[in-house]
This record gives C-alpha cells, sequence and structure tokens, in this order.
C-alpha cells in the first residue's frame, strides 16, 4: 500500500460523506426557505392586518386609522383592525413594532410626535431607523387661531403685540416644550421675532376649550379641532402652516403669504410604519393600496371634511423624508433645551 491510499471506508471518507450530505440538506433547506419567504411576499396579505394607534379611540390618528382601513379592504381582500395602544408618548405602540414579526402583518400609525419622543422622554429606548417606514398618507397643517373676538385680526397683529407684551403672550397647543406643535409655533416665532409663553395641553381639543374660555391668547393647533368653531363664528384662523391655502379654509392666509415665509417642511403628518426588516415588496403592497385607498369617494370626503392634505410618498421616499424631519427635529429640541 503506499503513502496515498488508504482503505475503502476509512473515517475520513465517511466524515467527508456526511459533511457533504449535511452541506447539501442545508442547501436544499435554504431554498426552501427562500421559496417560502418569497411565496409568503406574493401572497402578501392572506389573513387579517392590525394598525396600532398610539392614541386612544375617538381621537384625530384613532379617525384617520378606521377611515384608511375601511376604504383599503377591498383592496387587499382581507381584514384590517385597529388596536389602541395609547400610553407613554407613544411608547406602548412602539414597543409592539419593534416586537412584531416584520411580515407585513401588525403595522401602526404615526405621526412627527414620534420622532420628537424619540429624541426626548423616549431617547435610548427608540430611534427613527428602528422601523420601516411605509407609506406617509396625511399631512394635517399647523393653524394659529385666536378667538373670534380677539383684538388681532391678523398675524401682524399679533406679532405686534407679542413683541410688545415681550414673552406674556399665552400660546396654548398639543404638547410640552420641544413637542411638534410647540417646534411649529416657534417655528413662526422665529421667523416674526417675538418670544411667547407656552401652554401645554394633553390634547388639541383641551387647547381649544382654553382657548374658548379665555385662558389663553393664541391656539397652535390643526384643522380638525377648530373647523366646528370656525364655521360657528367662534373663532379666527388667522394664518395655516402649508404650501398652499386649504379647501377648508379658503379664506386663511398660508404663512408665507402673510409675510412669514418659514418653509414648510416642519408639518404634522400621519403615515403608516412597522417592525423594521418588512420586506420591500410588501411595504409596496402595503403603500399601494393605502395610497390607492386614498383616492375613494368616502375617504375623499373625510379628507375634506377635516381640512387634511392627501400625502403621496411610497417606503423610499417617506423613510427619507423621516430621515430628515428627524434631523430638523434635533435642531430645534436642541435650541429649546428639550434634549435628554
Amino acid at each position: 500500500m503506499n503513502a496515498t491510499s488508504r482503505p475503502q471506508g476509512h473515517p475520513s471518507d465517511k466524515a467527508r460523506g456526511a459533511s457533504r450530505r449535511a452541506v447539501l440538506a442545508g442547501a436544499a433547506m435554504l431554498c426552501m426557505l427562500g421559496a417560502g419567504a418569497a411565496s409568503a411576499e406574493e401572497d402578501f396579505p392572506s389573513k387579517p392586518i392590525t394598525i396600532i394607534a398610539h392614541t386612544g379611540a375617538g381621537s384625530s390618528t384613532d379617525i384617520f386609522a378606521r377611515e384608511l382601513a375601511r376604504a383599503a379592504e377591498p383592496l387587499l381582500g382581507q381584514p384590517i383592525v385597529i388596536e389602541n395602544r395609547p400610553g407613554g408618548s407613544g411608547a406602548a405602540q412602539m414597543s409592539a413594532l419593534k416586537l412584531a414579526k416584520p411580515n407585513g402583518y401588525t403595522i401602526g400609525v404615526n405621526t412627527l410626535s414620534h420622532l420628537t419622543a424619540m429624541q426626548t422622554n423616549l431617547k435610548g429606548s427608540f430611534a427613527w431607523d428602528d422601523f420601516s417606514w411605509i407609506v406617509l398618507n396625511q399631512i394635517d397643517p399647523y393653524a394659529i387661531v385666536v378667538r373670534s373676538d380677539s383684538e388681532y385680526k391678523t398675524l401682524k397683529d399679533l406679532v405686534e403685540d407679542a413683541k410688545k407684551k415681550g414673552g406674556t403672550l399665552n400660546v396654548g397647543g398639543f404638547g410640552t416644550v420641544g413637542s411638534a406643535h410647540n417646534i411649529a409655533f416657534n417655528l413662526f416665532a422665529d421667523a416674526a421675532g417675538f418670544k411667547f409663553n407656552w401652554v401645554p395641553f394633553e390634547g388639541g381639543s383641551q387647547a381649544m376649550t382654553a382657548l374658548l374660555g379665555g385662558h389663553i391668547d393664541v391656539v397652535n393647533t390643526n384643522p380638525g379641532p377648530m373647523l366646528q368653531f370656525a364655521e360657528a363664528n367662534r373663532v379666527r384662523p388667522l394664518g395655516v402652516l402649508s404650501k398652499t391655502r386649504i379647501d377648508s379654509m379658503p379664506d386663511t392666509p398660508t404663512l408665507a403669504e402673510a409675510g412669514y415665509d418659514l418653509g414648510t417642511t416642519w408639518q404634522q403628518i400621519r403615515g403608516i410604519y412597522g417592525p423594521k426588516g418588512i420586506p420591500m415588496d410588501i411595504q409596496k403592497k402595503l403603500a399601494d393600496a393605502f395610497l390607492q385607498a386614498m383616492k375613494r369617494p368616502e375617504f375623499v370626503k373625510y379628507m375634506k371634511a377635516s381640512g387634511q392634505i392627501a400625502g403621496d410618498l411610497g417606503p423610499e421616499e417617506y423613510t427619507a423624508f423621516i430621515a430628515e424631519q428627524n434631523e430638523l427635529a434635533k435642531t430645534w429640541l436642541d435650541k429649546l433645551g428639550a434634549t435628554q
């Protein structure tokens, strides 16, 4: 027997054969898993979808989620269930999404408040890139509103008086200093050159109640909580932070039209996001369905009645938009001393 030969059935041959079989079996398993994943994406959705809202039932965000679900169900061919998980400035909802499987069946509603919370009280627990950003559905402009009997007839009146008051003008809105509503008004005040006193509220309706009761001078809110009072001539909207005037408030100028060009990047938004790692094919299916749903007559009617503007960003564009908004939020939170 020469030095390189060995008996048939040598232990090393058996080990090598077992190794080859293991490799082939592993490759087959990977192929099966890959085929299964591809099939799952192609069949999506094959069961009900859950949208988690970070606010309670009856809120503007909850109503948006339910209207969107109702309009999208026929397009996706599956029931869409709304689950409310308020609490912790969105922490309850974000925790549920972060733990959910990234398969598109558990998603949530997001607003700008998610980004400010992630950089303040929830900093270290969540970050914007912990999630998949699927679609921007709705832009909810910020409106500057006073009572109908206010001495402020225009934004110019408000600015001139605010400068005289030297920071004692009481402005109310949803959230504390550093909230999305607070940043929006700070952008205006910074462009106009005046200071103010921010009065925080737990919601837009509470801020409107305070304005009507004369407890604050101005409210920075969205059209939804104030339109009924404007129609009843109980409040007067002075300006809206939007690229164009909105249909529900055609006589109200944009801030730029009123002479305060602070840009329109920072706007309240509502969109759909989910766990990080949702396959792009599934994200696009969801985005396409939700964008198509927004064109249905019943959803268009809801949008007009609540003074909303339609969004139109899919996964790639929405992710880039969120990254930009996150940086703008950081800039203002640092400036306001609201970061932790």
